[in-house]
């Protein structure tokens, strides 16, 4: 974790991951963010991650960007960056080119359930476990074999980083199925 990254907190509550009068534990994201590598992450991969939004709406066009796999303090052709706008809209932006958004919106200071589901050159987002994905396009999966490192609360370039809680974050080195991802979304 890098410095700007408060915890315990509370967190999501889903029947998933909490039991009866439990009360979950998150991470709030103030600037920071939280950078890993992950060997042998290939094209394929789903990330799975409760947010809860911080930042005032319309305060900025990119509320915040929430994961990104990418080269550290860069944006390369190869990148894949998940956030959120200043409309409170998901939106996914591979390489340099503009974002693609999604066109429900979520209410500031409210738990909401995220899904990227990259399988080769198609990426799915899913929104609080809705069957539709609000973001389905096609993006070139030409990750190179040391593209290993992740972000959490932050862009690769630490532009726009998190303002918020993230809660629940699973980085899973496949595409997921709707039978496997189901039970990861909100009941």
């Amino acid at each position: 974790y890098e410095n700007g990254v408060v915890f315990h907190l509370e967190g999501a509550q889903s029947e998933a991951f909490n039991r009866a009068g439990e009360i979950n534990r998150a991470a709030h994201f103030c600037g920071g963010r939280m950078r890993a590598r992950i060997n042998g992450l290939k094209n394929d991969y789903t990330v799975s991650m409760w947010f809860w939004n911080g930042m005032p709406d319309g305060a900025r066009n990119i509320a915040g960007w929430m994961f990104s796999r990418d080269r550290d303090h860069a944006i390369s052709p190869d990148g894949d960056h998940l956030g959120l706008n200043g409309a409170n809209q998901l939106v996914f932006k591979h390489g340099p080119g503009d974002p693609k958004q999604g066109a429900s919106s979520v209410k500031r200071w409210t738990w909401n359930h995220a899904l990227l589901v990259r399988e080769g050159d198609r990426v799915r987002v899913y929104l609080n476990g809705e069957d539709k994905p609000e973001i389905d396009l096609q993006a070139p999966a030409t990750f190179p074999a040391a593209f290993n490192q992740v972000f959490v609360g932050g862009r690769s370039d630490n532009s726009n980083n998190w303002e918020g809680r993230l809660d629940e974050v699973a980085i899973y080195p496949r595409a997921l199925t709707p039978v496997e991802f189901k039970p990861l979304t909100p009941r």
